[in-house]
């Protein structure tokens, strides 16, 4: 049993050797001198009990010996090679990439010009979005297949954690100029006795409470799940709709009016996360852009 252990700097002086033919090319392949390779290998020749190379003439090539301690050696730095690439990956799924996962209503809406700003702020960062369900949001942040998510409800389970919340209310859309200004904002009777795009979801469920309430109902005419749809079909003239804030406001800038409900219909965002993550910069400069984001649109809508 060698009294002496094996060291890093024998196997590499050993490796260079066999791989680059010699001693001398060995030593301009480390920077290192001849003499002083040569030295190394001698060093573990005496540990493992064996002659690792043979004269040949003027240049030396390695014993059977040697050849059989390279193969074992080669599986050795492949292994380290195969740790060096896994730690790079790690480093960059840490700091070099944020998945997002949302609901269709801000997956459509505000999530594009919030992804595009992330790229200005964060160029090297690979940003990912995923159009889910409530339900799936909170799926997808408990399994780590998202760094961070956004709801419409309080669903958080287990380790999964409400990190944010951004409340705007519900809008009144219509074709392009329809509402005038002087009806901002429009009140349950004006939404009654016109063709109606309903939401199949909750906006629309609290918006029947309301109309209840006011003593009147909704002439649906078309139904859909889809907020963006409910947009398209009003910019195509088959009525108004109630959609969600952040919906509103894209349906404006395509040229369609959206203008405030009296009374008020509140609607929040859940931003997700697990509670043993620490979000990095991405993800905090996004909630940063979705408080903004929220707050402009609070604003254009204001009363």
């Amino acid at each position: 049993m060698p009294t002496q252990l094996l060291t890093h700097q024998m196997i590499e002086a050993f490796r260079a050797a066999v791989m680059k033919g010699g001693i001398g090319a060995a030593a301009d392949a480390l920077g290192t001198s001849q003499s002083a390779v040569s030295r190394t290998i001698s060093e573990l020749q005496r540990v493992v009990g064996f002659q690792l190379f043979a004269k040949h003439g003027r240049t030396v090539k390695p014993t059977e010996e040697a050849l059989a301690l390279m193969a074992k050696v080669q599986q050795s730095f492949l292994g380290l090679e195969d740790i060096a690439r896994f730690s790079e990956q790690l480093r960059k799924q840490r700091m070099g990439r944020l998945s997002i996962c949302a609901i269709p209503a801000l997956g459509h809406s505000v999530m594009p010009d919030a992804i595009a700003f992330l790229r200005r702020q964060h160029p090297n960062v690979v940003v990912s979005l995923d159009i889910v369900s409530s339900i799936e949001v909170v799926r997808s942040v408990r399994n780590r297949q998202a760094d961070i998510g956004f709801g419409a409800h309080r669903l958080a389970v287990g380790e999964v954690e409400n990190v944010a919340e951004f409340t705007a209310d519900c809008v009144c859309i219509a074709g392009p100029a329809e509402w005038p200004e002087s009806h901002r904002p429009v009140d349950m009777q004006q939404l009654m006795g016109r063709p109606f795009v309903a939401l199949t979801g909750a906006i629309q469920k609290r918006l029947e409470i309301l109309l209840k309430e006011a003593g009147g109902e909704l002439d649906i005419l078309s139904e859909t799940s889809q907020s963006l749809t409910a947009s398209e079909l009003v910019m195509r003239g088959l009525g108004i709709s109630v959609v969600d804030p952040f919906t509103g406001a894209m349906h404006r800038r395509k040229g369609g009016s959206a203008v405030p409900l009296r009374p008020g219909l509140p609607f929040s965002v859940q931003a997700m996360a697990l509670g043993d993550t620490r979000l990095n910069a991405p993800a905090k400069d996004l909630l940063q852009y979705m408080a903004t984001a929220t707050e402009k649109t609070r604003d254009t809508c204001a009363v």
